[in-house]
């Protein structure tokens, strides 16, 4: 099973793998548009990249404090964005089942379609398991990721940079930091 329980996200986290190569490939949108990581990143605002199945009972609970934060803070300092993953093959999802479960949920934010590999490449960044989130400084460096349930108060310390000292953003640090579409 590729779900854990919160706890043993911080020991696995340390496998996660981070690539400094420039990601030029797109996603497939609930708007049917292709979109590119730089479409959201790197224009003034923080960005909550947040890999999640609808079929995965974490991302289901963490799924409210997303839109709540969204909600909040889309039109001034910071947004989610939703990569859509199939839970059990980690495969491409069913869109039909995606767009009826952010429709029912009111999931406002952006989500795009992809499968665990297609993720990976688009962020690069291995998925191994969700949910994950991915966090984004206004200017567009990855500073770092969170692995397992992230709530709206985590989020608003991790941008705020007043993180817990319970739990530490994975990745973070000089070496993280990088921009995803430069070498």
């Amino acid at each position: 099973m590729r779900i854990h329980k919160p706890i043993l996200f911080l020991l696995l986290s340390t496998a996660l793998t981070v690539s400094a190569e420039p990601r030029q490939m797109t996603l497939k949108g609930l708007d049917g548009e292709q979109h590119a990581l730089s479409d959201y990143i790197g224009h003034g605002k923080w960005v909550v990249i947040n890999v999640w199945s609808t079929a995965c009972k974490f991302c289901r609970h963490e799924l409210p404090d997303l839109v709540d934060f969204h909600e909040q803070h889309a039109d001034k300092d910071a947004m989610v964005v939703g990569i859509v993953i199939d839970l059990d093959t980690f495969g491409y999802p069913d869109e039909q089942t995606v767009i009826n479960f952010v429709q029912d949920y009111f999931v406002d934010y952006p989500n795009l379609f992809a499968s665990s590999d297609q993720a990976a490449e688009f962020l690069g960044a291995s998925i191994t398991s969700i949910p994950i989130s991915f966090f984004y400084t206004p200017d567009g460096f990855l500073v770092g990721y969170w692995q397992g349930i992230v709530t709206k108060e985590d989020i608003e310390k991790i941008i705020s940079g007043k993180r817990s000292k319970d739990r530490e953003l994975f990745g973070s640090g000089e070496k993280s930091r990088r921009k995803p579409h430069e070498k």
